[in-house]
């Protein structure tokens, strides 16, 4: 975590759910200025632990997540939220629109159990794609439940 480690003490000591904050805010906690890439790239602001992304392993670290439907690069505007692993229930916005939509298509709430369920969808589907493109057939696959939209 390094230089992002003041990010992270002030999350960690912050008694909010959650936290509009300012870049200009941000580097006052931090001591320095953000990169460029943060003013210019969302990705910089991913919740990955993976590769050089120590400022996220900072947050992360401290039991917080960047809402990625809430950086706001023109404005240079960021929200982060406290997760359920920070033992207190999460902000307001959750869940999201689309974990909402997610949830009416499938009928699964948990974050987790949802990504497992995409997930070996998307694996049976991978299979029956390749057991047809060797001419054969899977009898017990089951289709992908689908909604239907009206325009």
């Amino acid at each position: 975590m390094g230089k992002y480690r003041p990010l992270a003490d002030f999350l960690k000591a912050n008694k909010d759910d959650a936290w509009d904050a300012s870049f200009s805010e941000i580097e006052d906690k931090l001591g320095f200025p953000l990169p460029a890439s943060a003013r210019r790239h969302r990705a910089w602001w991913a919740n990955s632990r993976n590769g050089s992304h120590s400022q996220a392993k900072g947050w992360l670290d401290a039991d917080w997540v960047v809402v990625p439907g809430e950086i706001d690069l023109k404005v240079g505007r960021v929200r982060l939220e406290r997760t359920r692993a920070g033992g207190r229930r999460s902000a307001t916005r959750e869940p999201s629109r689309l974990r909402e939509e997610a949830a009416a298509w499938s009928g699964i709430t948990d974050l987790g159990e949802l990504n497992k369920a995409a997930l070996s969808a998307l694996i049976r589907h991978e299979q029956a794609k390749y057991v047809a493109s060797l001419g054969g057939s899977m009898p017990d696959a089951e289709a992908a439940p689908r909604r239907r939209t009206t325009w």
